[in-house]
């Protein structure tokens, strides 16, 4: 008698929470769910820099060349791409923003990145035609503006990472704050560029990017749209720009990776930060995120700036070997790992190929396998504990905690 009623008082609350959360619910069944785990690593800013960048990117595949997927691909590096600098000498003697190549002011570099893409081991993805705005740079310059003091005294290199960080965003003006927009022709003109440009030096379009400092809105997606960009990925959210106290506006502030934005371009999310540099990211704490990420059958996408392999020759090295020990774990713990990179996840998500294609060297690879019913019902449920804390304390209020941690367990084991 008291399991009937158990049954009756759960099956009622159930009814509430759909006529609550219907909409919730439908949406978040009809995410992707995946039986082959997604395993990218994404790495923004690389591009111009010293010479030596190129022997610790040599560095960083190596390591991934040791790692192999289920079926039996090495690990490949998502290389978002800055394709230009700033020619401080030709900007300062014109008053008009001047700008050094990748390909033909860093050669040294650019052979690695072309040699890595050979190797299957890294990917190129447009971040941006630089990492900052031209024209709120050259009249900055112009100014004698003392944030500029470590750009003017570099004898050979410059790192645009040393900017103020207002001044790193690409598709706005952050040179006074609050930040202003781009009008669109000059976006037009910036994205153009930037993807012809990238054609010309990898031998393929970018269909995926990402924006520097994740400062974008729907006027550079259209653009990014007219240019045949159908993927962008994010840090689970979009800013639009910075306000007069220099924090981000976040619109929307949530994104999930599958959503499609109103002219039909996919967003794809980051959920795995390993910054080691910035003394915040662990490795055990990336891959506590990476077993949230797998508990859900969603991707796991790694973010890891250049930065944590271009500093001291000995943060390069901790930084690396807390990677290679990351992903050992991650394909230790978690079953049917698949490594890809941000145009190949989007490609698997917007048409279910029956291939992985890697469109810079056409080597293919089997397509990704969904995940069944059993499996997309646990998972669903993990999502909905993750997301929705008011969810998942009425879970417990209730006692549905129970039977929802049992299909849980249970979805794990199968595909």
């Amino acid at each position: 008698m008291a399991i009937l009623f158990i049954l009756v008082f759960w099956s009622a609350c159930i009814a509430c929470l759909w006529f609550w959360k219907k909409e919730l619910f439908i949406a978040t069944w009809n995410e992707a769910y995946f039986a082959d785990t997604p395993l990218l690593i994404e790495s923004d800013d690389w591009g111009p820099g010293g010479e030596f960048h190129a022997d610790r990117l040599k560095q960083l595949l190596g390591m991934l060349a040791r790692h192999r997927d289920a079926v039996g691909r090495n690990a490949v590096l998502t290389a978002d791409m800055v394709l230009a600098v700033p020619d401080l000498e030709k900007t300062a003697v014109d008053g008009e923003y001047r700008r050094k190549m990748l390909d033909a002011d860093f050669p040294v570099i650019y052979q690695t990145l072309k040699d890595g893409i050979a190797r299957d081991l890294l990917t190129p993805q447009l971040h941006g035609l630089e990492h900052l705005n031209g024209a709120g740079f050259a009249r900055l310059l112009r100014q004698n503006d003392p944030r500029l003091a470590a750009a003017k005294s570099s004898s050979d290199w410059w790192d645009w990472e040393s900017l103020d960080s207002p001044l790193q965003g690409h598709y706005v003006d952050g040179s006074t704050l609050p930040t202003s927009q781009l009008d669109s022709a000059e976006a037009q003109n910036i994205v153009e560029l930037a993807t012809a440009s990238f054609q010309s030096m990898f031998g393929a379009p970018s269909v995926s990017t990402v924006a520097p400092c994740y400062l974008w809105n729907d006027n550079i997606e259209e653009h990014w749209n007219t240019q045949h960009i159908s993927a962008i990925q994010t840090a689970g959210y979009r800013c639009t720009g910075r306000d007069r106290s220099g924090r981000y506006l976040q619109d929307p502030p949530i994104i999930r990776v599958g959503t499609k934005n109103r002219v039909g371009q996919v967003y794809l999310v980051r959920n795995v930060m390993y910054e080691p540099v910035d003394g915040k990211n662990t490795v055990a704490g990336a891959l506590a995120e990476a077993e949230i990420a797998y508990l859900q059958a969603a991707p796991i996408s790694i973010s890891t700036h250049r930065y944590n392999f271009t500093r001291s020759e000995t943060e390069c090295n901790d930084a690396i070997a807390g990677l290679d020990q990351l992903i050992s774990n991650i394909i230790d713990r978690f079953p049917r790992i698949r490594f890809l990179s941000s145009a190949e996840l989007a490609e698997s998500l917007l048409d279910r190929s029956p291939e992985v294609i890697n469109r810079f060297n056409e080597k293919h690879w089997p397509g990704l396998t969904m995940a069944g019913v059993h499996r997309k019902l646990g998972a669903f449920l993990y999502r909905l504990y993750y997301r929705h804390r008011k969810l998942a304390l009425l879970g417990y209020a209730t006692g549905l905690c129970f039977p929802a941690w049992i299909i849980c367990r249970t979805g794990l084991k199968q595909r």
